[in-house]
């Protein structure tokens, strides 16, 4: 795996055929926690047509701790005030994540005319979308790993090794076996290497056309 550089106007990172289907897997299995129904069972979006409305599944409020990382109560206190929230909200939210997602999951499965085959290849309007879809990719994992906090993240490789020092959260942890967590682990030390380089390359550009803003 090679991070974003800027080539030949597009934002292009390297990706070999196992990573691809890797981070191509794990987006399809977010899509499907959402509602979004198996990604390799719809037409690709086709380019130019923004974040179109994709048809979603109905969800119960979600119980899996991963979805509800990534639909957030609106309060911790008031259960009222959450379910209106959700109510009124959430179908929205909801179409969104998977409609990047499933922008992401196209760059990752369907060749680019005139570039190599291990190009992932990013237009630099729809780097932030991507980003934002790598953020969703990484809660989930984080979840899964027990990862809650800043300090936990730093700890990323302690816990891949099963370094004394690994803060992760006991019930996550005890929920894998040692390799699924080492896969876990190192899945989600690459998506947080690959999202920084796409971030970077994209303020580069943001401060040289003198536009504030973070993706």
């Amino acid at each position: 795996m090679r991070g974003f550089k800027r080539r030949r106007g597009m934002y292009a990172a390297r990706l070999d055929a196992d990573e691809r289907e890797v981070v191509a897997a794990l987006v399809a299995d977010v899509a499907e926690l959402l509602g979004g129904g198996r990604l390799e069972s719809r037409d690709p979006v086709p380019a130019g047509d923004g974040n179109p409305r994709m048809r979603i599944e109905p969800l119960a409020p979600p119980s899996d701790p991963a979805v509800r990382r990534l639909l957030p109560d609106a309060s911790r206190d008031d259960p009222e005030i959450s379910a209106e929230f959700r109510r009124l909200t959430e179908d929205d939210l909801r179409a969104d994540k998977i409609a990047r997602l499933a922008r992401l999951w196209d760059a990752l499965t369907t060749p680019v005319d005139g570039w190599r085959a291990d190009a992932f290849v990013v237009a630099p309007d729809d780097a932030r979308d991507v980003a934002a879809a790598i953020t969703d990719l990484r809660l989930v994992l984080a979840e899964r790993l027990g990862i809650r906090t800043d300090e936990q993240a730093e700890h990323l490789y302690d816990t891949l090794l099963d370094s004394p020092q690994a803060e992760v959260a006991q019930e996550a942890a005890e929920a894998l076996d040692p390799a699924a967590r080492r896969y876990l682990v190192a899945v989600y030390g690459a998506l947080s290497w690959l999202q920084e380089s796409l971030v970077e390359v994209l303020l580069h550009d943001l401060r040289a056309a003198g536009r504030p803003g973070e993706p």
